[in-house]
């Protein structure tokens, strides 16, 4: 079954850095010809002066009609794309040869001859060969990128799938322990469970940011009836007026540092403490941070050193955007820290 993602094979031939790439690219190869048919320095200018000018405006006429194409026609098949192509710029060589011909011809006062003829086929041909080439190896190229998203994808669903057990582990033992305590609430973490398992279940790769913020403080509000007011206390730090809320970002990308930070920081303190969740708009990106406090060593349910959620976001953070995402961990005596800033996009 042909595919339908046509000329998506091809690069965007209609901006001026492919375009500046594209002339560079048949100048080189104008430069060879002028090379290979030339034997004094004489000759080799005229002759590449020549071949530059037939060979560039052959390459803009045919590009412009390629962009022309691809905005008419942007649902061809890769196969018929590709003819497409090939054709443009076979007939729009044939046509240039043609003219150059034509001109010589008048110049010079002669009837076109077989060795004319002989010319415009080798342009012809060359043309072709070279169209064909440079459509193989874009086709190539796309095929590897295609390929490379979709590994991309699948270790990013991977590191995300891991995290999912672990949370719904947490998650129906804190309804166990309210089903005992307090069955209003209880019902309440049930409903708020639902909410949050709708946006896990979810397979888009990107949610929004008010959606992520939802999953989060349905979250807290579990862990809320769990710990009780009294051991965690929730401090947000953000602009409601400035956030935007409608910026898409990959899923689960701050609850489970949340999750990480009272497991890790809350809840072995008796006391309980404060968690700090910051979100700051910095114009082309967002920086999000959450803190925690460290508990005394030997406090019970301490586990040190376990990163496990941590590194688990560096990778999902360098999958969805590469070396523009980091995370930075800050760790004081009495205070942890884990931040990090996402592109807009």
């Amino acid at each position: 079954m042909p595919t339908k993602k046509t000329l998506d094979f091809l690069p965007d031939l209609c901006t001026p850095k492919s375009i500046l790439h594209t002339l560079v690219i048949v100048e080189l190869l104008a430069i060879i010809i002028a090379l290979v048919g030339s034997s004094h320095l004489y000759d080799l200018a005229v002759r590449l002066a020549f071949v530059s000018l037939f060979v560039l405006w052959t390459t803009l006429i045919s590009v412009a009609f390629i962009c022309i194409m691809s905005r008419l026609l942007p649902h061809l098949t890769t196969k018929t794309s590709s003819l497409t192509v090939w054709l443009i710029t076979s007939l729009v060589t044939l046509m240039a040869s043609i003219i150059a011909e034509m001109a010589d011809s008048y110049q010079h006062a002669e009837a076109i001859s077989y060795w004319n003829s002989l010319f415009i086929f080798k342009n012809i041909f060359i043309s072709s060969v070279m169209t064909l080439v440079f459509l193989r190896y874009f086709y190539i190229q796309h095929q590897w990128q295609l390929h490379m998203q979709a590994d991309t994808s699948a270790k990013y669903d991977a590191l995300s799938s891991r995290m999912r057990p672990h949370f719904l582990f947490n998650a129906l033992n804190t309804i166990a322990q309210l089903i005992h305590i307090n069955q209003d609430q209880a019902e309440e973490a049930i409903l708020d469970l639902a909410g949050m398992m709708r946006t896990i279940l979810d397979k888009r790769s990107r949610i929004s940011l008010q959606d992520e913020l939802d999953l989060t403080i349905r979250y807290l509000n579990m862990e809320g009836l769990r710990l009780g007011k009294r051991r965690l206390t929730i401090v947000w730090d953000m602009d409601k007026n400035t956030l935007p809320f409608d910026m898409e970002i990959p899923p689960l990308i701050l609850q489970p540092l949340v999750e990480n930070a009272i497991y890790h920081g809350i809840q072995p303190r008796q006391d309980g403490g404060t968690l700090g969740i910051s979100l700051y708009d910095q114009g082309d990106s967002l920086q999000i941070s959450v803190t925690n406090p460290i508990p005394p060593e030997g406090a019970h349910g301490h586990k040190a050193g376990n990163h496990i959620a941590q590194e688990n976001m560096k990778k999902r953070l360098k999958l969805a955007y590469g070396d523009r995402a980091n995370l930075k961990i800050a760790k004081t005596e009495h205070q942890y820290r884990v931040s990090f800033s996402i592109p807009k996009e």
